[in-house]
């Protein structure tokens, strides 16, 4: 199957695990906000028949063609320093998953979306593919960390550069997608960081994981009592601060607005809590209420999703 070269599609990935509800809602409200882009989502052969989600082509990623980094990566024996290994595995993975999809459909560019992650206005990232000169754009959690909330393809073969990273340090027990992401950029000028973490200078922001977490809360199922808190902050450093922001909101547009009353528009959320409501208004709503309501508002509005 070839698609239209022109076009640049939402791709996401959910390997090695059937996907959850959570990601079947954030496709549904991609495809509210933006019915006229095509959508595609990877998953493994197992869980293919278990999957149903309109205005999007599920694909198996048995099915993708095998590439050089493919082999490489599933051959590789690693040593690791964290828990929840298959997790770490996969969202490196993903990477060698793209440039697989790109390849089998012929396609040089895609937008990449964490599973979490509600893109909320692309007239930005549409700018960005009228150019030319750059390769792959992500987002930046802090000083240590890259992140792939939204992750921008504009070559196949910046990708494949990338992948080559990957799989040169892929052995290192301590490497995971995140670090890799922030090591990579800064030695090659292929990568670049999209408006985030310090880098936010100009009216937009694209969210690492700090905004969600902290009006949203963070993923119970990382605390030893699975409870999901707001107003959480990291303990490092070069992050985008959303405790010195409010949520103000047009119709369908999300800004942040400083104690000077400068706005800031909010491009994507990444809802680490991984309570991603059914529709964009239900998303609107609990966005109406996180910088005025009391805690137990909001946790009562998000049972209701």
């Amino acid at each position: 199957m070839k698609i239209n070269t022109n076009e640049v599609p939402f791709v996401w990935t959910e390997v090695g695990r059937k996907p959850g509800k959570y990601v079947l809602n954030a496709i549904k409200i991609n495809a509210e906000l933006f019915p006229k882009t095509r959508r595609y989502l990877i998953v493994s052969k197992e869980f293919f028949s278990d999957i149903l989600v309109k205005d999007c082509l599920v694909i198996c990623e048995e099915d993708l063609f095998a590439t050089e980094h493919s082999v490489k990566f599933k051959n590789t024996q690693k040593s690791w320093n964290w828990s929840q290994v298959t997790y770490w595995t996969n969202t490196t993975k993903r990477f060698i998953v793209l440039e697989q999809f790109l390849k089998t459909f012929e396609l040089d560019r895609l937008v990449h979306l964490e599973s979490d992650t509600i893109l909320l206005d692309k007239r930005f990232v549409d700018s960005l593919f009228l150019e030319s000169r750059w390769g792959i754009k992500y987002t930046k959690q802090d000083k240590s960390l890259g992140c792939a909330s939204v992750f921008l393809v504009n070559s196949v073969n910046k990708l494949e550069n990338f992948n080559k990273f990957i799989i040169d340090n892929w052995n290192s027990p301590s490497e995971t997608d995140m670090t890799l992401l922030a090591k990579y950029i800064k030695y090659n000028d292929e990568a670049s960081y999209l408006p985030s973490g310090n880098l936010v200078k100009d009216q937009i922001v694209f969210d690492a994981g700090t905004i969600g977490r902290y009006f949203l809360g963070g993923d119970a199922r990382n605390n030893r009592i699975p409870f999901s808190k707001r107003g959480l902050l990291p303990s490092t450093s070069e992050y985008f601060d959303p405790s010195l922001y409010t949520v103000k909101l047009n119709k369908k547009t999300v800004y942040l607005v400083d104690s000077d009353k400068n706005e800031i528009l909010l491009a994507c959320i990444h809802i680490h809590s991984k309570r991603v409501p059914k529709n964009i208004s239900k998303l609107i709503r609990i966005s109406s209420v996180t910088s005025s309501a009391r805690d137990d508002s909001i946790s009562e509005l998000l049972r209701t999703l």
